[in-house]
């Protein structure tokens, strides 16, 4: 029979309580909905406050001075804690200029806005930025731009733009620049051009979807699917992947801006250029500062005089209040924290553009923010950044990759573009299988087997060889 006795032992053990169980869902939940359990909180707690602006105080009251004293206090304590989130990499230099905080105030941009800060990061051309900035100007409600080249080039040397005098190569070389910008599909001189922009931005060059809009969009608006599939020389079925794929254009690319009044997405984050260093910024509109109500808190100092259910209700309240005040500002933290190391590792494509995405893990970045990796995949769920080059979710930023023969690892995302690139480039009447792909790949020096390229394939929604084939016209 096996002795019993007692004995100590110690051990390290993570308890979840309920408040951290709480922080950990107020740091996964989107903005939105963030903002609506907020305005609910407000709605039940007397304890919480919006901070908005001082209140006057009462200048003859002495508790109005000691007041006013612990208001002072509590901004100098705010001030001597101040953190300025954003710096240029590396870390902050100590005797570099110092950033106003309140540059960060988020306020939105207006489409030309955006545009013009775009192209202030795609060229140092001073010409280009000048011609491009005007062409800009040009763009009509729904993004497009109604002018030919030549007529560009009148306008230009017309108003002595640019000296000596603008070419007409000049202009062609603004247009195709701005054509590259986000939101897809600007720029254009029409409908059919802006479709076949977002096809591309897409990698659906050469697909049946690009093939109609590039060479039938006009029977496109009087054919049906199988008169468009017998014009082609294709299926029932490839037409109808195709019609889902043109069904995802933006009819105005002015209108699908994010950064504008009525875009669907609200970043959470922000990063931009200033003065040569990137800045990252929390947005926190809709998201209000939070402070413990006043009345509420001299109530408290006169706690002696009420019952044990008023105390009770005030203990209550004050510590749901307080969750929320510390709750919020270590959620801004972590997704600060998190955005800044993001950049850190992903510098090539903030630098230099999309298609320089690196491979990438939740467990780097959790090591270097100091949390655990679930703890980043709570952050990024449901989380927009808004960049120079658009908005995009934060996973968007994670991914495994490949390696190559140089020792180097290439992102999946690299590798997924440049198999539609690829693909673009194929004979459609003999479109490239998988296994072709797979030795093109590996002779560029890209390590990858055929069940692989099979499977990006597939996530990209990109149909057989046999699907891709149809005849020329």
């Amino acid at each position: 029979m096996p002795e019993l006795k007692l004995e100590q032992k110690l051990a390290l053990k993570q308890v979840l309580t309920p408040q951290l169980i709480q922080s950990l869902q107020l740091l996964q939940i989107p903005k939105l909905e963030l903002a609506t359990e907020l305005r609910a909180e407000l709605e039940q707690n007397p304890m919480l406050e919006i901070l908005e602006v001082e209140p006057e105080l009462d200048e003859d009251n002495n508790d109005g001075d000691r007041e006013l004293d612990n208001e002072l206090d509590d901004w100098d304590r705010f001030a001597n804690g101040l953190t300025l989130y954003g710096s240029q990499l590396p870390e902050n230099d100590p005797d570099a200029e110092v950033i106003d905080p309140f540059f960060g105030v988020s306020s939105a941009k207006t489409l030309y806005e955006y545009l013009v800060e775009q192209l202030s990061i795609a060229t140092k051309d001073r010409r280009l930025f000048l011609i491009g900035e005007f062409i800009i100007g040009n763009l009509d409600e729904k993004g497009f731009l109604p002018i030919s080249n030549e007529e560009l080039l009148m306008d230009v040397l017309r108003l002595q733009i640019v000296d000596p005098p603008a070419a007409i190569e000049e202009i062609v070389q603004a247009v195709e620049t701005l054509q590259k910008f986000s939101p897809s599909g600007i720029a254009a001189r029409g409908l059919r051009e802006s479709f076949l922009i977002q096809l591309r931005e897409h990698g659906e060059i050469g697909t049946t979807a690009w093939v109609i809009i590039d060479e039938f969009f006009e029977e496109l608006k009087s054919k049906n699917i199988p008169q468009l599939a017998d014009i082609l020389g294709t299926t029932i079925e490839d037409i109808e992947c195709a019609m889902v794929v043109l069904g995802s254009l933006s009819f105005s690319p002015a209108a699908d801006y994010t950064g504008q009044a009525g875009g669907s997405i609200d970043p959470d984050l922000i990063i931009e250029k200033v003065q040569g260093r990137w800045i990252v910024r929390y947005n926190g509109a809709g998201i209000p500062e939070l402070r413990i109500n006043r009345q509420y808190r001299a109530l408290l100092r006169q706690r002696g005089s009420l019952d044990k259910d008023a105390k009770k209700f005030l203990s209550k309240k004050l510590n749901s209040a307080q969750w929320w005040i510390q709750s919020l500002q270590q959620r801004k933290d972590t997704m600060i924290r998190t955005m800044r190391a993001i950049l850190h590792h992903q510098f090539p494509f903030f630098e230099n553009g999309p298609g320089n995405l690196l491979p990438l893990k939740m467990e780097e970045i959790a090591h270097e923010v100091g949390v655990h990796p679930a703890t980043i995949s709570r952050v990024v769920r449901d989380k927009y950044v808004q960049t120079p080059y658009g908005v995009f979710p934060l996973r968007h930023f994670f991914g495994g990759g490949l390696a190559t023969d140089t020792g180097e690892d290439i992102a999946t995302t690299t590798v997924k573009r440049r198999i539609k690139a690829l693909m673009s480039d194929e004979n459609p009447a003999k479109p490239l299988a998988d296994q072709k792909i797979t030795e093109l790949l590996n002779s560029e020096g890209i390590k990858i087997a055929r069940r692989t390229v099979a499977k990006y394939r597939e996530e990209m929604d990109i149909p057989t060889a046999r699907m891709r084939k149809r005849k020329r016209k």
